[in-house]
């Protein structure tokens, strides 16, 4: 009889868990208000703007066994090379991760100090770097989807903290770029920046974070990205100058699906 219980719970669990994805809405988006669903060289399946000033979405979404999102991070990449300004405001005012700092349990977000000065509008940390030359800032053993531009060889990065998303009954939309936008259909939080950058060529948005699991057992809480289509991309005037220093020109392909980048 116990172990028929045991295999029931299993069974519930996994359900729900399956459930949490078949609603087709990530843990994490990043959406900028208004922009083109598309790809953009070989940055494939992303929200494409050519305005440098933009409101910025971030979402968090809940499922089923996910009981806080905590240590919420904006990651933005940007062009090996390159320095410039970046200004976020609103409501909840991000703040600049340069300096390692301890999250709950045993883990740092980041892992390690700024390594590169990025930010002309920016101090930094002790040592005046506001920004990364590789990936090393990551926390724990995480591995993250390396879809482009999130990689080493094409980007430095920076890293903005936005706390915890709280859960709210049908704050959530689904920002995919493969179909269209389902407004309010999961619970969570979304929060809105207004960006401004100059300076840069190109800067690409992601977001990851911790996902607090309950005491299940079964499952483990982890950190998460957000996935292949629910990321952004800010490019001005994107048919005439080289994403990232590539050195070739850029097509915007609104709807292009062909390639797909593997979710993490």
């Amino acid at each position: 009889m116990k172990n028929t219980k045991s295999l029931i719970g299993l069974v519930l669990a996994m359900l729900l868990l399956f459930a949490q994805g078949t609603l087709a809405v990530p843990i994490f988006q990043a959406y900028i208000d208004g922009a083109t669903p598309g790809t953009i060289g070989p940055d494939e399946d992303t929200w494409i703007t050519a305005n440098n000033s933009f409101d910025l979405i971030v979402a968090g979404a809940y499922g089923p066994l996910t009981e806080s999102l905590t240590e919420v991070t904006l990651l933005i990449s940007v062009p090996k090379g390159e320095t410039g300004t970046i200004t976020i405001g609103g409501d909840e005012v991000p703040v600049l991760l340069t300096e390692r700092k301890a999250t709950s349990g045993d883990e740092f977000n980041p892992d390690i100090d700024a390594t590169i000065d990025l930010l002309e509008n920016e101090a930094g940390n002790a040592d005046g770097f506001d920004g990364y030359s590789d990936k090393d800032f990551l926390p724990g053993d995480t591995e993250f989807n390396n879809h482009y531009p999130f990689r080493e060889n094409v980007s430095n990065f920076l890293i903005y903290g936005l706390g915890n998303f709280e859960k709210t009954s049908n704050a959530v939309s689904n920002y995919s770029t493969e179909e269209p936008i389902e407004y309010n259909i999961a619970d969570g939080e979304e929060k809105t920046y207004s960006v401004l950058i100059s300076g840069f060529s190109a800067a690409h948005f992601d977001v990851y974070g911790y996902v607090n699991i309950d005491d299940s057992k079964l499952f483990e809480s982890t950190w998460s990205i957000n996935p292949a289509s629910h990321d952004a991309t800010m490019v001005p005037e994107p048919a005439t100058i080289c994403l990232l220093g590539l050195g070739s020109t850029m097509l915007i392909k609104p709807g292009a699906r062909s390639r797909k980048r593997r979710k993490s």
